[in-house]
């Protein structure tokens, strides 16, 4: 009995240190995996998940009831939120083909993540097999492909299932006390389960995608996988016993990992850092690490893996070279940039368009460029997309300037069609082609003004002559003392009035039309006012309309072009006459237009002062700000160019001088043109 009883005490010491192997072995097994951070599972034949890791239970995919799932979920519903098989929706199922194939195979799956973003995964499927070679399922990893950020954590759920099943033969072994050969048995299962275990563990440290190293206290390197020996050149046989920085950039006392820092909070996720290659290249690497703990949670040392992304960097760098290229290109050119999306949402503007509409992230196209609160119903952005075609077009915006926009659709990195919009200020493009063009109109309308001028003044020279002619005959027999007919003598003499009056505006005609070119002259502002009335001072009195004048004498002289002042007052005075007829159709004895020209003190200047009013309907508040706008015109169309005040400010300013309107609805408008006196 008493050898019995000791037997028994041997065998209960060796279960108690095989559990604290199994344990330990387990730990570092389980350290192991948290350094993994890509999705891996083990899926039963059944497609139901046996072993899951961390990673892929956070997978973030659409998943029915919050995400949860038990721990035999199907695997489609797990990874993808299924409802049935992979291949019965039409994606590719790894299981199935190690099933038909018995080899391990990789598959390409496009995921749709909870976000909605689209991601592609390489799955890489191996068989796992049983004692006598029977398939029991198959070990899966997920590697996202699309920006290379690899983790792993695989082996966690497997150590967590070994523990349990060996707590459970443990409890099993000690309610069998009678039976030495069971006990045997339990140890030698512990054994072989936990050999598999380690072989398990071997497969997928080998076949991970990721560089996986493990380093001692020291930071000498206990393990390296083919990965890290794929990207650093250095083999296993190179490195095991040598601290990690045989292949760091810098000594870690330098910068240090951090890994066993303790303000550094552990796991390391995305470290970005740069290591050296045995033939000398320098390549930039994002780092994980953690800490591997004993059975006891001592720490024994540390797990890292790391990625090389030295081209998705050069990629990154090249892209914003390029990005601040274009930019810069945008600036030099004055061209301002948004990017729209279907919803008519700015999602990006360059530093032109913030300048000129403000931060506009976010908000609506049509709110900021034409201040709407429903879509245009032209939308060129819309027909830039559906169209795939560039389009092009020019408005008047928000801030009241002309634009020359360019919409052009284009795919962007979320793979939605959107349009970038070009934005180019034409609106003092548009008023110098406005005035060139008015000068072109108005020396074409002064050659023409000049040859009918000649072709109208020799005529009326005879018929004055010949009226005169007439009137001294008349005055003759009238000595003779015969009777002379009085209507006759007077309607003589109104001839040669009306004769005389033509051939005056014939002459005002003639001086408007001399070129422009002509420097500019010494002259007084009443000069001026009475040349423009007299070309339309018959329109006005026609029309019924009372003038009045207030043209004091020793105004100081203004130096200016005269045929250009001209043209101003006579933009002015036909603006008037308009406004006066549209109020009043008929005679009336509101119908009246005034005159004034006065002398006035500018801080620092004298300045001659004439002020055109007329008592017609008036300018709405609205428009006071957009009259002085190229081809902005209150008039019916057909009735104006919308070019007249714009070209005569444009001619105050050369003369250093000012063009202001002051208007109430329904009551007057009164023109302003403040000129600077000669010498001041």
């Amino acid at each position: 009995m008493e050898w019995k009883t000791q037997e028994r005490r041997v065998a209960k010491t060796d279960r108690r240190a095989i559990g604290r192997m199994l344990l330990g072995h387990l730990r570092f097994l389980q350290s192991v995996i948290n350094g993994v951070t890509d999705p891996v599972l083990v899926i039963g034949t059944d497609m139901r998940v046996k072993l899951i890791n961390q990673a892929a239970r956070d997978f973030p995919v659409s998943r029915k009831n919050g995400g949860r799932f038990s721990e035999n979920s199907h695997c489609y519903r797990v990874l993808f939120g299924l409802e049935q098989p992979c291949d019965k929706v039409g994606r590719a199922c790894p299981l199935m083909e190690v099933l038909e194939s018995g080899k391990a195979v990789s598959v390409s799956q496009d995921i749709t993540l909870k976000s909605g973003e689209l991601r592609h995964y390489e799955v890489f499927a191996s068989p796992l097999l049983g004692d006598d070679d029977t398939l029991l399922g198959i070990i899966e990893i997920l590697r996202d492909v699309t920006e290379l950020n690899c983790a792993a954590e695989v082996l966690k759920k497997s150590h967590d299932e070994l523990e349990r099943r060996v707590e459970a033969r443990t409890i099993e072994l000690k309610k069998v006390n009678d039976a030495l050969r069971l006990e045997v048995e339990e140890r030698r299962w512990a054994e072989d389960q936990l050999l598999q275990a380690c072989e398990q563990a071997k497969l997928v440290y080998s076949v991970i995608p990721s560089a996986i190293f493990t380093v001692d206290l020291e930071r000498k390197i206990t393990s390296w996988n083919k990965k890290a020996e794929k990207i650093t050149g250095y083999t296993e046989a190179e490195v095991l016993g040598k601290p990690c920085s045989v292949f760091a950039l810098e000594p870690c006392t330098v910068k240090g990992c951090g890994v066993y820092s303790k303000t550094v909070k552990k796991p390391i996720i995305n470290r970005i850092c740069e290591i050296k290659t045995k033939d000398g290249r320098v390549r930039i690497a994002s780092k994980n690490a953690d800490l591997l703990r004993d059975a006891s949670g001592r720490v024994i040392g540390a797990v890292e893996s790391f990625s090389d992304i030295t081209e998705q960097q050069n990629i990154d760098r090249q892209l914003r070279t390029e990005r601040d290229k274009f930019r810069g290109i945008l600036s030099a050119l004055d061209h301002g940039m948004h990017i729209l999306n279907r919803d008519y949402e700015i999602e990006y503007q360059n530093e032109i368009l913030r300048r000129t509409f403000g931060d506009k992230i976010g908000e609506k196209c049509y709110e900021v460029y034409k201040q709407r609160d429903a879509p245009c119903e032209v939308c060129r952005m819309h027909a830039a997309i559906e169209s795939n075609e560039i389009q092009r077009t020019e408005e008047v915006m928000s801030d009241h300037r002309h634009y020359e926009q360019s919409y052009v659709p284009f795919v962007d990195v979320d793979g939605e069609t959107k349009a970038l919009i070009l934005l180019r200020d034409v609106t003092e493009e548009k008023k110098y082609r406005a005035e060139t063009m008015r000068a072109g109109q108005l020396a074409s309308i002064g050659e023409l003004a000049a040859g009918v001028a000649h072709e109208i003044n020799n005529p009326i020279n005879g018929i004055i002559n010949y009226a005169q002619v007439l009137l001294d005959d008349s005055s003759q027999v009238s000595l003779e003392g015969e009777a002379v007919n009085p209507v006759q003598r007077e309607m003589l003499d109104r001839i040669i009035k009306e004769g005389e009056r033509i051939a005056y505006i014939v002459r005002n005609l003639l001086f408007f039309a001399r070129q422009r070119e002509e420097e500019a002259e010494v002259v007084e502002i009443g000069a001026i006012v009475d040349d423009s009335l007299a070309l339309i001072k018959h329109q006005l009195q026609k029309d019924g309309i009372r003038i009045s004048t207030d043209i004091p004498e020793g105004l100081p002289p203004i130096r200016v072009h005269p045929q250009q002042l001209q043209q101003v007052f006579l933009n002015l005075l036909s603006n008037a006459r308009y406004a006066l007829n549209h109020r009043y159709p008929g005679r009336d004895a509101g119908k009246k237009l005034e005159i004034r020209c006065r002398q006035v003190q500018d801080p620092g200047r004298t300045m001659v002062r004439t002020e055109i009013t007329d008592h017609g309907e008036g300018i709405p508040p609205e428009m006071l700000s957009q009259i002085f706008e190229p081809f902005f015109s209150s008039k019916k169309p057909g009735e104006g160019t919308g070019l007249g005040l714009s070209i005569s400010a444009g001619l105050i300013r050369d003369f250093q001088g000012e063009l202001r309107v002051a208007s109430e609805l329904g009551v007057y408008t009164t023109m302003t043109v403040d000129l600077p006196a000669y010498g001041e």
